[in-house]
């Protein structure tokens, strides 16, 4: 319990929203530009969001908005119009002006992971297709 406490100390709600694929594409070209801008100055956080269920392959040394070069959902390839339910941490997680259809759940962070991590693995809410953490 203690290590959950350590990655999510201040234990928030979890929320869901739904996401087209192109705001999913948009959300992360805008963090890997927070990390890896070419001007220092522009740099900020230092680090890529974590994702569960999404495989992402980008090349850091391309221009802002043009880092990503695929991105899968399991082993389907992410298009634009491709319609996802994702849940998310913190208000980082994502941005409001990001998705359709936000509501925070009946449950902590801390609570979901230690039901996830339980023998039977159950969480109350059926399991988005993606999760972000920030």
């Amino acid at each position: 319990v203690n290590d959950l406490w350590n990655i999510i100390p201040v234990n928030p709600p979890v929320t869901t929203v739904e996401l087209k694929g192109r705001e999913i594409i948009e959300m992360l070209e805008d963090n890997l530009e927070r990390t890896f801008a070419a001007d220092p100055y522009q740099q900020m956080g230092g680090y890529v969001k974590r994702m569960r269920g999404l495989k992402l392959y980008f090349k850091a040394e391309n221009p802002s908005g043009r880092r990503i070069d695929r991105l899968f959902a399991g082993e389907q390839r992410v298009m634009p119009d491709d319609k996802f339910k994702v849940a998310f941490v913190t208000a980082q997680g994502v941005p409001l002006k990001l998705g359709k259809n936000r509501e925070a759940l009946d449950i902590d962070a801390i609570t979901a992971m230690k039901r996830f991590l339980s023998q039977d693995g159950a969480l109350d809410q059926p399991e988005p297709q993606c999760v972000f953490e920030m």
